[in-house]
Formats: structure tokens, sequence, C-alpha cells
């Protein structure tokens, strides 16, 4: 061997060794040691933290200060890149991190004002023990950041920024970005005063949503008693917002039921849940098991949150459904024009007006490689100025808008959180509800005494006029009448047909006194849920397990004997194939059903065929991203239009880029025929091929990171890195966004699905040491750690792992066990 061959191999193993090197000081130096023993400054005592098989801590403590210190270290261990992210949203920081393409966003996110409520509420809101809480658990995360700055997870190398450090006000400002986050209806309050200015007045009756009357709601009638185009960049900006953060999907709520003793076979009530949100890698979830002195909480977290917010502990058991509630006005506000300084506060009824100046606060955007960059943000006595942030789509006539959110006002849910987890009784469990203002959530609650019970608990505001129409904010009558007083909430408590059930429909029926919501979610999976528990005299885990996974759809049985009713009684198409299938269907999307394709793609169609010439395009895709605005829209125009009507009535099916009036029927002819041109071009000239596996997938993406390996000039080392490393699938899947197994795919790019069962949990109150739970990826946010996706498998199949909450626990060989300790001084 020549001495230039040598050299050669010499260099090639030495780039080799440096490439390893590094690849292992990224990716596997980062993961954790579970069995190391730490020593922790400011600890009391030793800290057990126990670590099942699939990553879960289960911790021990006899000093409540060190358990929460505890829960930060643990929080920081496998989230921390997570918790970081959460914090530069909260802030409004992205473009010192990321460059100026994402100044926009910061202004956005400060206008909305997550950062200023959260830390408003830390100085002003929270008790001095609360505080030394979320102290203890800053300093647990801190001291991890401290002790491992050589071994951060490998997004902060992608990204050279440091991690941020923590305060009480971030677990604060955690629980806000998950009420903003959780805020739909506001977007289509937007988008139907949008309308409301430009389409005729009986057209725009056409699209006044109503809830069925005969659809369920969860308690019955005993136990009930012109935006302008200036909001719309803003909802353009959340969108863009959501999407770089793997936010999408708005179906932004849950399934929950409890039934109680009387129809279980142990004697004890039976609690399920699964919230639903935007899946991505990591998950929302962070499991946990936390023993004070011998009491046990658990269930799931938000890592920068130290509470068990969905769980169990040894008395009782909850779960949360979104309320869907209306908790955000818009108020036009008329600037003085002598003075732009002030705005009337009060248009007297002499024709003179009060004044009340602007508050204003400035601040300064850092921007990566840039100048920084100056917000002033202006408020009203109503909130933040939000039209000042898209000023080149401003109002005229010397008007601006204001946001009125509950979320701006003080609250406390770190509180109700806290009392909830070490309540010993239901009274106990009821005290700590009314801490709880935003997001508005469904309390669904089962205990070892034998008591069921739901409770809707939100801070919302009484108001009157029209619930959905932008408000004058120079009318004293148009103001906030104050709010719902909290025992006039909607509750039920142990109800005679021994079961509750909701899934984001309408809780009251119209003879409640006050107005919670609009845009609640269709009743397909309400009304599925409320089919199996009647049918059902006895229920048991099992049965809630096929429940969870079920993906019939009551929507679909609904439409599909109306649409082949057009598509079987006309000569024009041969729709034999497609008839065939539809006949057929047992409405289930499972991944070999080829109907269920059929029907989508034709329901987009159709959606796209009535709506988009009358809309524009904007404005339609703007309509289409909250999808039960869409589904709902044309499931009325369906079911209540004739099918041949040629008048005005029903103008939607009418195109207005053509000549002649079309009716339903040919519009929906010509959207089934687009829907199986669609598959054919998509998936092939065979049926065969069709099935919904083929169309339906899910892909777990990591935040930021997905979108700007989506960018066509992204490297491809980027790429390489988010697609193989950091994302998990595709993977073909079950279920659909109107089936109780929630699969929702985006309308705006159908038909990968984007959101769904966050977590799975089910209760038998018999035995809280032993609850079913699964997540759709694990606990860990490392790519090479064994927990990366190692329960999505089984949450793709509908298996259940089991969380213990005692000794059993110690009886699997998988345990591993972590010691923190007093650090010597």
């Amino acid at each position: 061997m020549n001495t230039f061959l040598k050299l050669l191999i010499f260099f090639l193993i030495l780039i080799l060794g440096f490439a390893g090197l590094a690849f292992y000081w990224t990716f596997y130096k980062p993961l954790p040691d579970y069995e190391a023993t730490v020593e922790l400054n400011s600890l009391q005592s030793e800290v057990d933290i126990h670590w099942d098989e699939f990553g879960v801590p289960h911790i021990y403590s006899n000093n409540e200060l060190d358990l929460y210190k505890a829960i930060g270290y643990a929080h920081a261990q496998d989230r921390l890149w997570q918790m970081t992210l959460s914090q530069i949203a909260a802030e409004g920081r992205f473009a010192e991190f990321f460059g100026t393409d994402l100044v926009d966003l910061d202004k956005h996110q400060r206008t909305l004002g997550i950062w200023k409520i959260s830390k408003q509420i830390e100085q002003n809101e929270l008790s001095e023990a609360e505080r030394e809480i979320l102290q203890a658990y800053s300093d647990g995360v801190n001291e991890y950041i401290e002790n491992n700055l050589n071994k951060l997870p490998v997004e902060f190398a992608l990204t050279g920024i440091q991690p941020i450090r923590w305060s009480p006000a971030r677990s604060v400002a955690l629980t806000r970005l998950m009420a903003w986050e959780l805020n739909m209806s506001w977007w289509t309050e937007v988008m139907y005063g949008y309308l409301k200015s430009g389409l005729p007045a009986d057209q725009f009756e056409q699209l006044r949503l109503s809830f069925p009357a005969d659809a369920p709601t969860t308690l019955n009638d005993e136990q009930s008693g012109k935006f302008t185009a200036s909001l719309m960049p803003m909802l353009q900006q959340e969108i863009k917002k959501r999407e770089l953060l793997e936010m999408e999907g708005t179906h932004v709520g849950s399934n929950a039921w409890v039934v109680d003793g009387s129809k279980t076979n142990t004697g004890y009530p039976l609690l399920g849940g699964d919230p639903h949100l935007g899946l991505g890698m990591p998950g929302k979830w962070y499991e946990m098991h936390l023993n004070l002195n011998g009491k046990n909480v658990s269930g799931a977290t938000l890592a920068g949150v130290p509470g068990i917010i969905i769980g169990q502990n040894n008395e009782m058991a909850w779960s949360l459904t979104n309320i869907m509630a209306d908790d955000t006005d818009f108020f036009l506000e008329q600037v003085d024009p002598n003075d732009r300084g002030r705005y009337v506060a009060d248009s007297l009824s002499d024709s003179t007006a009060s004044y009340l100046s602007f508050e204003k606060i400035r601040e300064v955007i850092k921007v990566k490689d840039a100048d920084d960059v100056s917000l002033e943000i202006r408020y009203t006595k109503h909130g933040p100025v939000i039209s000042d942030v898209y000023p080149e789509k401003g109002l005229t006539d010397g008007k601006v808008i204001a946001m009125r959110w509950t979320g701006h006002d003080l609250s406390n849910e770190f509180r109700a959180l806290y009392e909830i987890n070490w309540a010993s009784t239901f009274q106990d469990f009821k005290d700590a509800l009314p801490h709880f203002g935003v997001p508005g959530q469904n309390f669904m609650y089962g205990d070892r005494e034998g008591n069921i019970a739901m409770f809707s608990t939100a801070r919302l505001p009484i108001r009157t006029g029209d619930k959905i129409s932008l408000r004058k904010g120079w009318d004293p009558s148009q103001d906030w009448l104050g709010y719902i007083p909290h025992d006039e909430m909607p509750s039920v408590i142990n109800p005679e047909n021994g079961w509750i059930a909701n899934a984001n429909n309408k809780i009251t029926t119209d003879s409640y006194d006050h107005y919670l919501a609009t845009f609640w979610e269709p009743p397909s999976r309400i009304e599925r849920i409320v089919e199996v528990l009647e049918a059902n005299e006895i229920l048991t885990p099992e049965l809630f397990i096929s429940l969870q996974n079920d993906s019939y759809s009551k929507h679909a049985a609904k439409l599909t004997p109306v649409i082949l009713d057009i598509i079987k009684n006309q000569n024009v198409y041969n729709f034999d194939n497609a008839v065939s299938y539809l006949e057929n269907w047992d409405y289930k999307y499972t991944k070999n059903a080829t109907a269920a394709s059929i029907f989508d793609v034709f329901l987009v169609h159709l959606t796209k065929n009535t709506l988009h010439d009358d809309f524009g395009d904007e404005v339609y895709q703007n309509f289409l991203h909250h999808e039960n605005v869409p589904v709902r829209t044309m499931d009325e125009l369906l079911m209540q239009t004739p099918a041949t009507v040629d008048t005005n009535t029903f103008s939607f099916f009418d195109n207005i880029n053509t000549t002649e009036i079309e009716t339903k029927s040919d519009i929906v002819l010509k959207s089934m025929q687009d829907a199986i041109l669609f598959l054919s071009d998509s998936l092939g000239s065979q049926s065969e091929d069709w099935r919904w596996e083929q169309l339906h997938t899910l892909t777990l993406r990591p935040p930021l990171f997905s979108q700007a390996a989506d960018d066509p000039d992204a490297s491809g080392a980027l790429k390489l890195i988010v697609n193989n490393l950091l994302s998990k699938g595709p993977y073909e899947l079950d279920g659909h966004g109107m089936s109780v197994d929630n699969a929702q795919y985006s309308w705006l790019k159908p038909y990968n699905m984007v959101l769904g069962p966050s977590i799975r949990r089910i209760v038998d109150l018999s035995n809280l040491s032993n609850v079913r739970s699964i997540t759709p990826t694990g606990q860990s946010e490392s790519p090479f750690s064994e927990h990366f996706g190692d329960q999505t498998e089984m949450w793709l199949n509908g298996q259940y792992r089991i969380l213990y909450q005692d000794s059993t626990l110690f009886n699997s060989s998988d345990i591993r066990s972590m010691k923190l300790i007093p650090a010597k001084n």
C-alpha cells in the first residue's frame, strides 16, 4: 500500500471519527441517565424518581417544595426545547432567534398580550405559597439547564440558541397560551362579520348556523333553565403561527363521558376522556405520578406547568372538554378627529361625547442579524387595538378595532389545578373550580363515593345585542355587563340516567338563561356516544376502549342517502361504481373503506362548487379553516334545500359565473364527477386503490423545523434531519373529524390528519391505581431516546398501557430509579 493511499485512509477514518463524535455529541449525549444520583441546590431532602418502561416518572417526596422542584427537573430533562419554544411564543421573540421574516408574528403575539397578563397574574394573583411552589418548580428547571449546558437537545444545536431560564410567570404564560389556542369562536366571528358586510342579507341568513333541534345537549330542558376586512390579516397571521408550531386543526376540544356505578359491573363509576389537539413531535402531554407523603395524584401535565391537568388522585378522577365558549368580542372605536391620542368612550344623548386617552406601551423587538424594531401597542378600555398591527388594512373614517378577551382578566388557573390535584372530597373539587377562568372547560368528574358530575367552568361575559357582530365601543349599552356567576354556569350532578357525556356539542337547551357560544362542534360525535351509552345496560372499560376508537360517522350516515338520491336519479353521468360503494358503506372510516374516500372528496368539492364563486378565493380559504363551519353549513344547505329549486331562495348553489341557474342537483352531480376525477388522478383509475388509508395519513412532525424544511430553499441536510430523525410517519389510520375517533384533516390542505386524540384515558374508579392511558408519541422529545414515539404504534392500533399509582409499579423489572439529593455545601 503506497503512502498516499495510507494517508487517504487515515484522513477518511479521522473525518468519520469526527463525524461520529459530532453525531454522538449532538444526538446521544443529551439522553438522560435514568439511574443517576443528582445533587440539587436548596433541596431539603432526598427525592426518588422511578421511571417506568415508557419513561413516565413516578416521583416520591416527603417535602412539597422538593416535589415541585423534582417535577421541574423531570420536565426539563425530557421537554426542554418544547418549553423554550413555548416561551418564545408567549413573549413574542421569534424574530430575535430566527430573523426578520417573523417580525410580524412577534407584533401579533405582543399585541395579544400573553406575556403582559402573565406577569400581572404572577404579581397580583398568586398567593405567597403558590409563588413558592412555582419558584421551586422553576428552580428545578433552571438547575437542570445549568447542569446540562453541554448536552442540550439537538434543536438547540440546530438553531444556535440557549434555553430560556424559567420563572413562575412562564408557567402562568403557558396556561394563557393554551387558553388562546383553545379560543376558536373569534375566528368564525371575524369570518361571519366579513361575510355579513359583503353578502345580501337573505343570502347571509342562509349561512346562520343552528344546532339541530333533535341533537343531544349535555343538559336537558329541566337542567338548563359589520366586521371589516381589517381583521382578516389577524386571522391569517394566527393561521401561520399555528402552522409554524404544529397546532393545526380546529376540533380543539375533546370527548369525555362518565357513568355511575349503576351501569358498571364493579359498582363504581367509569370515566373516559380524550382531548383533541394538534398532533406533532413531541406530543402535548407529559405523564407523571406524584406521591407526597403517601398522597397520590397522576395523569397528564403540560411541560412547563407543575400540575396534573387531566388525571386522578386517591379519591377521584377528572377529564376536560372545551366549552367552545365565546369569550372574545371586537369593539369598533371612534378616534377623536381633533386629538388622535383620544377615543370616544361614550357618545352622549345630547350629541356630545366623553373621551379617554389611549394607553400606550412601547416594545422593542430584537431581530437576529438586523436592527431592532419598535412597536407601540395602544389600548382602549376594551383592550389592545388589534387593527394597529395591520395598518395597511386599517379602518377609514378615524376608526380602529380593539379586542376584549377574558384571557386578559386576572384569574388563577394554577390555584384551581393545585386544589383539584390534592382534593380529598367532592366538595374540595367543587371549591377549586371558581378559580378557573380560561380556557372555558367542562370538567367531567367521578369519585369513589359514587358521584358523577360535569361542571362548565369559565369566566364568560354577560352581553346584550348581536353576540357575533362588531360592537360599538362608544355605546356603553354594548359593553360587557359583568360575568356569568359561577353558580349559574351549566352543571349536572348524579343524573337519573346514570351517565354524562360531552363532545364539544351544545351544552344546554334554549331554556338556559345565559349566552355561552354559537359555534359548537357538529353533533356527529355526541350522537354516536349517546347511542352507544344508551344501548348498553352495563358499561365496561373494554367498551370504553371500543368507543374511544370508534370510526363510525353519524354525519356521513345522515348525508349519504341525500347524495345517493340525487346521483341515482339522473342520466348524465355513470356513477354506478360510486353508488355501489356508498350503498354498501357501514359509515365507518376504516383504513380499507373506499366509500369514505369518495364521500369526503365529494364533500370538499361540493363545498367549493357551492360557495367559492360567492365568496372569492381569499374569503373562501379563511372560511374553510374552522372545519365545523363548512361542515355545518353544507349540512344545512344539503338537508334544507329542495333538489331542483330554481329561485333565489337557496342561491348559493347557483354559480354566479355562468348564465344558467344551477340547482342543488346540478352542483351535487358536478361535485361527484369532480371527486371521481380527483381520486382517479391522485390514486389511480382502479377504485380498489381509493381506500381511506391511501388518502388519509398522519405524519408527526416537529414545530418550527417542519416549516423550515418545507421551504424550497431549505438545505438537504435540514430536510434529512427533519424528515428522518425529528418526524415519525406517515402512518395509515382509521378515523375522521366527525367520528368519536377524531382524525381531523385540514380543509385547506386535505386529507392528511393534523389533529386528533392527544391522549386517551380510561379510569375505573374501583381501582385508581390501574389507569389505562396512551399518547400518540411518547415522553421524550429526543429523537434517539427509546421513549421518542414508543407509544405511537399502540395508539394507532387502539391499544393502551397501564399507568400505576401504587406499589404495583415496582413489580416490573423495567423500573429505573433516579435519586435527587441535597447538594453538599
